[in-house]
């Protein structure tokens, strides 16, 4: 008569045996050759890997102005500091090109202004 033992040894040695050969088979996909770019070969690695684009994203400092924190107040016309174009009315800057200039000597315009 066998004993209890021997059975409980022998499903744990059987157990082991099964597991390390999964394991034997899932690791021979992690080794095939591949003949592509690093890129394409090793693209979950890239993407684990730190980049210095990464860096300088994560180095900028991203500010919230106390105006937009504040919202009963609208964003342009609010007449506060740090708002912008809030002295021209509307949300559009001023133009930067008005035809009524005017023409300076240096600039050797057409018209002799």
């Amino acid at each position: 008569m066998v004993s209890l033992q021997f059975y409980n040894c022998l499903l744990i040695i059987g157990l082991l045996y099964f597991s390390s050969a999964a394991s034997w088979t899932e690791g021979d996909d992690a080794y095939t050759p591949c003949n592509g770019s690093i890129a394409e070969c090793d693209e979950e690695g890239e993407m684990l890997m730190e980049s210095d684009i990464s860096r300088r994203f994560l180095a900028q400092k991203k500010y919230i102005s106390p105006g937009a924190l504040k919202p009963d107040q609208p964003v342009c016309d609010g007449g506060g500091r740090g708002q912008a174009y809030s002295k021209s009315g509307n949300c559009l800057p001023q133009s930067s090109n008005p035809p009524d200039r005017g023409c300076e000597k240096y600039y050797r315009c057409r018209s002799d202004n």
